[in-house]
């Protein structure tokens, strides 16, 4: 597999070989202004539906990863059960409670 990274201007000036080439060498990294910014696979035989599953999961993969890295840079990975749920008391603690909110009119204004 021969990943290559292809710019926005190649894949519109060209992109009968830019698809070509995803047929033959796989994934290929489109830039924008030389910032990698998007994907090009080839569609696999499985269909549309299972492709779509796969880039979500890896999309949820991502977020997770992400996720899991602000947590040791804010120092909250280490958090236990306990320390969690006193977190979560202490938040809806500081919020309004329902009742202090003014009621909204379900009333539409007289024209």
């Amino acid at each position: 597999m021969s990943i290559a990274f292809i710019t926005t201007r190649e894949l519109s000036k060209q992109p009968a070989r830019v698809l070509a080439r995803v047929k033959k060498f796989g994934p290929q990294i489109i830039t924008v202004n030389g910032q990698p910014t998007a994907y090009l696979v080839a569609a696999s035989p499985l269909g549309i539906e299972a492709d779509i599953d796969t880039l979500r999961g890896l999309r949820l993969r991502q977020a997770l990863a992400a996720a899991q890295a602000e947590a040791l840079r804010a120092g909250t990975a280490a958090l236990d059960l306990a320390a969690i749920d006193a977190e979560i008391a202490a938040t809806r603690a500081a919020r309004p409670s329902p009742a202090a909110k003014p009621a909204q009119s379900t009333r539409k204004p007289a024209a």
